[in-house]
């Protein structure tokens, strides 16, 4: 006799559990998970019509695949999530943090600065990035927690923007956690330029923190001259 394997999906597979197993399941599911975590949201995207935004949001995703592919980032270990004016990527904890240092930062900013060099000034796209890492809880419509909010607090701080004010011809912005720069950065792994990066307060809404700025100016990695506070 041929044995047939029947697809079975989620919904019915939670229904056919007792209850006590039911209860079990949905408190896995609510378990707190780590993974490192990136923000890119795009500059002064608000400013572009409807239709310029949906282009600059085309052109933001082709830059930031080709950059996971150039990494070697493969995207079975990689979750994304729409923000309308960037993304949120949520890397597994199996992946090095030390690869969203290095190679992903340069390859993202290499590729952002090959297509502003090619598109016409309305197609320009500048993005604001934060790194961090911590415990995330997978809700229903995705994936929530402090530490998910403390790297948005990080990628939309006052400091991180000012320092696009200053650099009118920079393509982005690195803003990294406390965390990410003692687990990788001050160890110097993949050869990381340690003086690259400069420690910065962050103080806004809920989160009071110290991160680290790291921005490039031309070819050459430079770093803000000053800590601000954010408001």
């Amino acid at each position: 006799m041929e044995l047939k394997t029947a697809m079975i999906r989620p919904a019915a597979a939670l229904a056919a559990l007792t209850p006590h197993l039911r209860h079990r399941w949905r408190c896995r599911r609510r378990d707190p998970q780590h993974r490192s975590i990136i923000v890119i949201d795009l500059v002064a995207f608000g400013a572009r019509g409807d239709l310029a935004q949906l282009t600059a949001r085309e052109d933001l995703d082709t830059v930031v695949n080709a950059a996971l592919r150039a990494s070697g980032l493969s995207r079975a270990r990689l979750r994304f999530e729409d923000r309308g004016d960037g993304m949120l990527i949520f890397v597994s904890p199996v992946v090095s943090k030390a690869m969203l240092i290095d190679p992903f930062v340069p390859a993202l900013r290499t590729r952002l600065h090959a297509h502003n060099t090619a598109a016409p000034a309305e197609r320009r796209i500048r993005v604001r990035v934060a790194i961090h890492a911590g415990e995330v809880v997978q809700g229903p419509h995705g994936w929530i927690g402090t530490e998910l909010n403390l790297a948005c607090r990080l990628v939309d701080a006052a400091v991180v923007r000012e320092e696009f004010a200053h650099q009118p011809q920079a393509d982005l912005v690195v803003a990294i956690s406390d965390v990410i720069h003692r687990a990788v950065v001050r160890h110097g792994h993949r050869g990381t330029d340690v003086a690259s990066y400069k420690g910065v307060r962050v103080a806004t809404k809920e989160v009071i923190t110290r991160a680290w700025i790291h921005s490039p100016r031309d070819s050459a990695w430079k770093f803000v001259s000053s800590s601000s506070t954010t408001g």
